[in-house]
């Protein structure tokens, strides 16, 4: 292992990321000094992003320094090491903005959001404060659980109103008193999560020899990590440059199908669903924007999101055979039943019309499946049926190489067919069985790997779950944090509700959020082989 050789790689990741904070810090200067013209936090925006800058460069230049004689290539090992270093580290820095402006007082808090936004999960810990309104003083919230009112949360709120700081009058309360920086960087940052952190500084950082391959395996998700080209730099220009394109393409049109959309709200919606994180930037979500052609758009690029982006790439070159894989078939295959599946009790409940059924229950499906976390609709008074069927969706997830998270179709089908297989060798064991998908051959260690990593899943999901009961929370309310967490979805399952936060957890229970979320990120493997005594062994 060598940590010199970690922190040379370290100290030029930190100069790119000074280099990307210029543009959450150009939207501040922009809306502080020429839109909006006043400056509502104790510390500026435009401030707090160049003091974060700021902290960027002191800590690429000190890893630099320590990594001054490392000249070897950079192998397995410290690449794994380093993607998970790079993660925390990025988190950490994501959530000054927030802590500096004292938006978001609880470094905790600040941490959660930022490592939300990066992961893409989308549940966030904001929730206003409440004042008694005869003297002013802080007190705690009061909600009760949507499906069990018998459950009572009380819990102090996270994010205090934006007021005019000369005449003291409430401008904002909610999400939107982060004001428009803070929203911005909020969004960004499921952005550059969304494609990956890693594979950014891939793209712009010079030849990492063999170590630039496995950062990029350790990076993207799912079982296929093919490159598009023979250099995975070019791969990994690549995939932004598609990354980019799509989400130009929903901008233009969100702003076609909804004029009176905010270029500002489109750039930022657009964010949260290529990415398919699932932040707005208003309390009340997509209901702010009710033409239905915009949800449409929507759906159709959480759509987009799901799918392995090395076929857009084929798509380009004229490759069109290529979208005929087993993987992309059952992905729609799957999209479409859970469509159907979740419409169908919305209607035989008298919940609504035929139309509102299919356009409510199909969205839901998708957002699930795409673990985007979107909703039109408050489904806490839903069927359970309905509730279960997103968990179901949640866990299945998009195709290998996509943004969304979950298990992934192309997973699911091999742990379905290991399982086939091994029921049928019971009566037929002299049968020799090959497992393929489509025209390639799955070899008996890919299907292995497979099958541990549901396992993986499984043992996770319990522990967490136990974690969080453990911690007072009720059963339900575990269940759809923790199925949330692991699969980067943000579905407001249990809780307070659809439309509600996670600001009632306790300090514990956020941590181990956070760890959740970016064990489903990096897909378990990378960060669990940390815990095993032999990586840290020099041979």
């Amino acid at each position: 292992m060598s940590f010199t050789e970690i922190s040379r790689v370290l100290g030029r990741y930190f100069f790119y990321l000074a280099a990307i904070l210029v543009l959450p810090l150009g939207v501040a200067i922009l809306y502080e000094f020429f839109l909006e013209k006043t400056v509502y936090f104790p510390l500026s925006a435009s401030l707090a992003f160049l003091l974060t800058i700021g902290i960027c460069l002191i800590c690429g230049v000190s890893f630099r320094y320590a990594g001054r004689y490392s000249h070897r290539a950079l192998y397995r090992k410290e690449s794994i090491l380093l993607v998970v270093i790079i993660w925390f580290l990025t988190a950490a820095i994501g959530s000054l903005p927030f802590v500096m402006t004292q938006t978001i007082r609880n470094p905790i808090d600040a941490y959660f959001e930022s490592m939300s936004g990066l992961t893409t999960t989308g549940s966030t810990i904001l929730y206003p404060k409440q004042y008694a309104p005869e003297t002013g003083v802080e007190i705690p919230a009061t909600v009760s659980h949507p499906t069990d009112p018998s459950v009572i949360y009380t819990f102090y709120g996270t994010i205090a109103p934006l007021k005019n700081p000369v005449t003291q009058e409430v401008i904002k309360t909610g999400i939107e008193a982060l004001g428009k920086p803070l929203l911005f960087w909020r969004s960004f940052m499921q952005w550059l999560g969304g494609m990956g952190i890693v594979v950014l500084f891939i793209a712009v950082l010079p030849a990492l020899a063999m170590g630039g391959k496995f950062l990029f395996e350790n990076e993207m998700s799912g079982l296929s990590k093919e490159g598009m080209t023979p250099r995975i730099k070019e791969t990994a220009s690549l995939l932004w440059k598609i990354y980019l394109g799509l989400t130009a393409i929903q901008v233009i049109l969100l702003k076609m199908t909804s004029p009176s959309m905010l270029f500002f709200d489109a750039i930022t919606l657009s964010f949260a669903t290529i990415s398919t994180g699932g932040f707005t930037v208003t309390n009340d979500g997509l209901l702010s924007y009710p033409a239905l052609s915009t949800y449409w758009v929507i759906a159709f690029f959480m759509i987009a999101g799901g799918i392995n982006f090395t076929l857009y790439f084929h798509g380009l070159k004229g490759k069109f055979y290529r979208l005929y894989e087993p993987e992309v078939v059952l992905y729609f295959i799957i999209l479409a039943i859970g469509c159907l599946l979740m419409s169908l009790p919305l209607v035989t409940d008298n919940h609504y019309s035929l139309f509102d059924a299919l356009k409510r229950g199909s969205f839901m499906a998708i957002s699930s499946q795409t673990s985007t976390g979107f909703s039109i609709s408050s489904f806490d008074g839903w069927p359970s049926v309905c509730q279960f069927l997103m968990v179901i969706l949640m866990f299945i997830g998009g195709m290998s190489g996509s943004t969304t998270g979950g298990i992934k179709v192309i997973r699911c089908f091999i742990v379905l067919r290991v399982i086939k297989d091994k029921i049928e060798s019971l009566f037929r064991p002299e049968l020799i069985r090959s497992l393929k998908v489509g025209q390639r051959e799955i070899s008996p260690k890919t299907s292995t790997t497979v099958v541990t990593f549901c396992g993986i899943v499984i043992l996770l999901f319990t522990l967490g779950i136990y974690l969080l009961v453990l911690d007072h929370q009720d059963p339900f309310t575990a269940f759809g944090i923790i199925g949330s967490m692991i699969n980067n979805s943000g579905l407001g399952l249990g809780g307070i509700g659809v439309s509600g936060s996670l600001a009632f957890l306790s300090p514990f229970s956020k941590i181990i959020c956070i760890l959740w979320m970016l064990l489903g990120r990096l897909e378990y493997l990378s960060i669990l082989v940390l815990l095993v005594p032999a990586f840290w062994r020099k041979q």
